[in-house]
């Protein structure tokens, strides 16, 4: 069976569009909505968002679906989207509005489970292409194994570690719906491919960003292992490396939107 069902749906008109989502959040409100920032962290956790808003100074922009917080020290250029979830699909549904109303650039950030051994607990992981094994990103474009990062915002990602000496590693992520469905026969066979990771969200941002001709790119922290040992949580030791994670994430992010 082809996935979509009707491969010849990504050449047609869709129903509704995000700009006229973003016309009618314009006409149900008395004031005119506030105009979001180039470029866009997007931030799964609740308590790397909490981080972003205690740590620095800004506003939030109201009108979509859970917060985004712009910061002041970024001249309104730069900010992150949270408290909405995870997974794919709504990850996809705001880039699409957010991309409508003027957003160029986004970095996804947060933690994934490791399927290599060699890669220590606070290292980073920059995810140049994602396995293409969750639903949203074959709506976006024609259906392959990999989605690609942008290559020059994820050369201004390694960039800046490098700079910085930060361990990190770049490779592919494993991207998929069902967490409670990793089996170990896809853990085998994605780690002998060189996948690193497995996550949630990386192959759809990638999608969707080419579609819309934006840049994205997506970097790591490791809360988990599942090698072919036992699974080996490590949830609770992320906290400080999450919020290493994000404060690259908006330098990188700065750095990129200045450097236009």
């Amino acid at each position: 069976m082809a996935f979509p069902n009707l491969p010849e749906k990504l050449d047609a008109e869709p129903l509704v569009t995000p700009q006229e989502h973003s016309d009618y959040r314009q006409s149900k409100t008395d004031s005119e909505l506030e105009k979001p920032p180039e470029a866009v962290i997007l931030c799964y956790s609740r308590g790397l968002m909490d981080y972003f808003m205690e740590t620095y100074e800004g506003e939030k922009v109201g009108h979509y679906y859970g917060t985004l917080y712009v910061f002041d020290d970024s001249d309104r250029t730069v900010g992150v989207l949270g408290q909405f979830g995870i997974g794919a699909p709504t990850t996809a549904m705001l880039m699409d509005e957010l991309i409508a109303d003027g957003v160029e650039a986004f970095l996804s950030i947060g933690i994934a489970g490791s399927l290599d051994d060699e890669i220590e607990m606070g290292e980073f992981v920059v995810c140049d292409k994602a396995i293409r094994d969750e639903g949203t990103s074959h709506h976006y474009v024609e259906s392959e194994k990999y989605a690609h990062a942008s290559e020059s915002l994820t050369a201004q990602t390694t960039g800046l570690l490098r700079d910085r000496g930060e361990p990190f590693h770049v490779g592919s992520s494993w991207t998929t719906d069902a967490i409670y469905r990793e089996t170990r026969l896809e853990v085998e066979r994605y780690a002998e491919e060189g996948a690193l990771t497995v996550e949630m969200e990386a192959a759809a941002v990638f999608a969707v960003a080419n579609h819309r001709e934006v840049k994205a790119a997506s970097m790591f922290v490791i809360s988990d292992y599942l090698g072919l040992s036992e699974w080996e949580p490590k949830f609770h030791m992320t906290k400080e490396d999450m919020h290493r994670l994000g404060d690259t994430a908006k330098e990188v992010l700065l750095a990129s939107v200045n450097k236009k």
